[in-house]
């Protein structure tokens, strides 16, 4: 079950009318009894994970608590990941159709981990109460693609959810239909662009390597944004807040920025985990460096153990790391020629580079390694006469097709830049006569619902995070 399938809109309403007819003190049970429904729905075989992670996480806990020791927690820690490591690596290992990688295993196992880890810093107590505690791990708002729970945050509140409040649950359902129309009208239709061209790159110009990049760079974007969104959307309908997931990534004026608003959940996991046991930055600049390129080099191989997977996390270390060593001496540069780095048209250019940049690395996420040098030396060795090629208004399939991708792709970028001050974006539209706040909701749900019904291929309903 996701959130696009039909199964899923016969399951939510039934779920929040018995969900919130239960008193507070016990909806944890009301969330385990849907969790389990949700995740377990097209595979029963797949919950067997599930209560093995669960099981050796909550036992975990308790002796951790008891024996606060390093040894406890890192014997616990590593046997958690160990699950995902042997899933993930077996799944090449062993070339058979048979072999089912349970969906958003990694999700499942960082989110089990924060709970040992927060036991073990005395944020939290252990929880005694293992139907708690397995709401927590299978928290079907989040468990197929996060964001990343923290135990310290979200465990209280599954103990404790907050009453219905009519506010938050209209703002809810409008992230939650938000999510809907950045993934059926912006990421599914940008995903087409770039696996036509992507998909045999041997036959394009230049120019429709640079559209499919940038094409593919705003459909991961936009791909799990929309999970995202609709997961905090559902979790708000609870009485549950759960914490963004993105905050204007594309917005960044250094590659340590965009990372750092990039996936923050993940990136959170990654610095609590891996960058601060490791040292941080508290010995010294080049121990920083190592550092911070081991949790790229870790980051790239958790998405898959290719070659391009690691490629990608090194390629972006690197970026990271010398936009670092590089940054005093561009402030010299610019005390030196006097012009103020933060002027709206420097962080422009800055901005438009940052993009490029990443959208260069995400390249080799969607493809092999020679496929992709293969791609950047074509856009390296950019033909600007190929943007004159009448064909490439037709990307999408057709030119009108095209033309409906490139308006819902910059309703997209317009409104995410709205959200950057996502309160204020939303008591703005809450300020809006009713009619015209109930008009914009429809016209965004009759545009996906038309645009599920206006073609004959099968809708994508799976996201992309899905497989990590």
């Amino acid at each position: 079950m996701n959130f696009l399938s039909l199964s899923f809109y016969a399951f939510i309403p039934l779920f929040l009318i018995i969900y919130h007819g239960i008193p507070r003190q016990y909806r944890y049970l009301g969330i385990f009894a849907g969790s389990y429904l949700f995740y377990g729905f097209a595979n029963i075989k797949l919950l067997s994970v599930l209560v093995v992670i669960t099981a050796i996480t909550y036992i975990g806990g308790i002796i951790i608590e008891k024996k606060r020791c390093k040894l406890s927690l890192a014997t616990f820690f590593f046997a958690d990941l160990l699950i995902l490591v042997g899933f993930k690596y077996l799944k090449f290992a062993i070339a058979s159709e048979d072999f089912i990688l349970p969906t958003g295993l990694s999700f499942l196992v960082f989110q089990s981990c924060t709970y040992l880890t927060d036991i073990y810093r005395r944020n939290i107590k252990a929880e005694k109460n293992i139907i708690k505690y397995a709401s927590f791990v299978a928290f079907f708002p989040t468990v197929l693609s996060g964001p990343i729970q923290k135990a310290r945050e979200l465990l209280p509140q599954i103990s404790q959810p907050a009453s219905f409040d009519a506010e938050r649950a209209k703002k809810g359902t409008i992230l939650f239909i938000w999510g809907l129309f950045e993934k059926i009208l912006v990421a599914n239709r940008l995903l087409i662009i770039s696996n036509t061209v992507f998909g045999d790159y041997t036959r394009y110009s230049s120019a429709y390597y640079v559209v499919a990049a940038i094409s593919f760079s705003l459909y991961i974007y936009a791909d799990f944004s929309s999970y995202s969104d609709m997961a905090r959307g559902i979790a708000m309908l609870m009485g549950i807040q759960i914490g963004k997931n993105f905050n204007n990534p594309y917005l960044s004026c250094t590659t340590s920025e965009f990372w750092s608003k990039w996936h923050t959940s993940l990136n959170s996991w990654f610095i609590e985990n891996i960058y601060i046991p490791l040292g941080g930055n508290r010995k010294g600049s080049l121990r920083k460096y190592v550092n911070v390129f081991i949790v790229f080099l870790v980051s790239g191989l958790w998405h898959g153990a290719d070659y391009h997977f690691a490629v990608w996390g090194i390629v972006n270390g690197i970026l990271v790391i010398l936009g670092q060593i590089i940054k005093p001496l561009k402030a010299k540069i610019y005390q030196k020629i006097k012009v103020d780095e933060n002027l709206e048209s420097i962080r422009f250019c800055k901005r438009v580079i940052v993009f490029w940049l990443i959208t260069l690395t995400w390249v080799f996420f969607s493809n092999g390694v020679m496929a992709s040098l293969e791609i950047l030396k074509q856009l390296i060795l950019l033909n600007p006469v190929s943007f004159f090629d009448q064909k490439l208004l037709s990307i999408s399939g057709t030119a009108a097709a095209t033309f409906v991708t490139v308006i819902c792709a910059y309703i997209f970028c317009r409104i995410q830049v709205k959200r950057q001050h996502e309160t204020e974006a939303y008591n703005t539209f809450s300020k809006q006569p009713v009619l015209f706040q109930t008009a914009v909701l429809g016209i965004l749900i009759c545009a996906c619902i038309f645009a599920v019904c206006a073609t004959d291929a099968a809708v994508n309903t799976q996201f992309l995070y899905f497989q990590f």
